[in-house]
């Protein structure tokens, strides 16, 4: 089907849902215009601010123009397509709201457009005030959100990263993990005069240890936009040095209550310019850090030193990020592809993806609906099937693990009739 044709279709299809002659009113929002009111925001809208004038949603958040490339291989690309997915400012889908007692309807949908991609959004309303106020709260939203994103994570040996929004509600951990983890670094920053009454120094360390590609990074964005605390960290390059990693700490001081994060700490250390004896020094020696929250990562925590594992003052709470179970590959896959594809052929994917981290998860669909966008069909059950076969035949090429005798005997298979 042509991008002309899926669009008119699309459009009679909204408009018969939504007859004149009951009181609709159809509106058609160009790009321009969508930024302007900050409509590309809207699902974060009325999940943090009006959960409960939410009638009906399906919806999935948007692919950005760098989802759009071919790609012969499975590699760490795959973990910046899905940070980059969770954080697009654009959507698809419809979503129904109830707003000062009227309906509006809304729907997004993904077209090609002079060889790339756009996005059309129609709206459906029968009351333009309603409508006007929305919209207005939502622009509202918009400016603050804005500026909220301004901030910045002080990068010690390299430019400044952008905090970029994530919420909690595209992390999937097991049952109370990331619960946990937001508990201790909430209390952490709102315990400062417990803290003194017990004479105990007001500084913490925790550890996010687990299989690459599972939500460790994914949860210190998070923790980042939705903490006021300022973020200051030290790239993991080859020429990282003991001063870097002091000054990161010193800085942390200075605009305390502060965190210092420390991602793949096991590479970190083992960098040429860095002493372990002095790293565990700066953590916890004569110099107090007050109001400093270290938060590190490890893709391998049994290349650790004890020393950093077995000293509370240096990391008092360690997590293991573990692969995802049924459950959260199940939600994870629904979230993304609920709107494409049937809960049947969802769940037997969900199933059949043991093994896979939330990365690999997340490209099942997103190669899913790359490979049909580039031939121009409409994503099915079976596309969906395919594109589990293909990665998982690609996670076997580039794995240094043998797979069980059950993964090689099911590569391959195809949806059943």
């Amino acid at each position: 089907m042509s991008e002309a044709r899926f669009l008119n279709q699309h459009i009679q299809t909204f408009a018969s849902a939504h007859p004149h002659e009951a009181g609709w009113k159809l509106y058609e929002f160009p790009g321009e215009v969508v930024h302007r009111l900050s409509l590309h925001l809207l699902l974060d809208f009325v999940q943090e601010r009006h959960p409960e004038s939410v009638k009906r949603r399906t919806t999935i958040k948007g692919l950005l123009e760098a989802h759009f490339v071919e790609t012969d291989e499975v590699s760490d690309r795959a973990e910046l397509r899905l940070e980059q997915e969770l954080t697009s400012d654009s959507w698809y889908g419809s979503i129904d709201i109830e707003w000062a007692g009227h309906q509006i309807h809304f729907v997004s949908v993904l077209v090609k457009y002079n060889g790339g991609f756009s996005t059309v959004y129609h709206v459906a309303t029968q009351s333009n005030e309603a409508l006007r106020t929305f919209t207005q709260a939502l622009d509202a939203y918009g400016q603050s959100r804005n500026k909220a994103d301004a901030r910045h994570i002080l990068v010690i040996n390299g430019p400044d990263i952008p905090v970029t929004p994530v919420s909690w509600e595209d992390i999937f951990l097991p049952p109370g993990l990331l619960e946990d983890i937001r508990r201790n670094v909430v209390m952490f920053f709102e315990s400062e005069a417990r803290y003194r009454e017990l004479g105990i120094p007001y500084r913490r360390g925790l550890l996010l240890a687990g299989a690459p590609g599972c939500g460790k990074t994914l949860t210190l964005k998070a923790l980042a936009h939705h903490t006021s605390a300022k973020f200051i960290t030290v790239l993991g390059k080859s020429d990282v040095t003991d001063g870097e990693i002091q000054r990161a700490l010193d800085a942390a001081e200075q605009f305390a209550p502060a965190v210092v994060v420390f991602e793949d700490l096991d590479k970190l250390i083992g960098a040429k310019g860095i002493s372990l004896s002095h790293f565990l020094n700066l953590l916890d020696g004569l110099k107090t850090l007050s109001g400093v929250l270290v938060i590190a990562t490890s893709n391998e925590p049994e290349k650790l030193d004890p020393a950093l594992l077995h000293r509370p003052s240096r990391f008092d709470r360690i997590w293991t990020v573990p692969l995802p179970g049924f459950e959260q590959r199940l939600a994870l896959l629904q979230k993304r592809g609920g709107i494409y594809f049937s809960e049947p052929a969802l769940r037997d994917v969900a199933q059949r993806a043991q093994g896979f981290s939330m990365t690999y998860v997340q490209e099942i669909i997103v190669s899913t609906l790359l490979e049909c966008a580039h031939s121009g069909k409409h994503p099915s059950d079976q596309d969906l099937v395919q594109s589990l076969a293909t990665l998982r035949v690609q996670r076997r090429s580039v794995s240094k693990e043998i797979e069980s005798l059950e993964e090689r005997e099911t590569v391959g298979f195809s949806w059943p009739r």
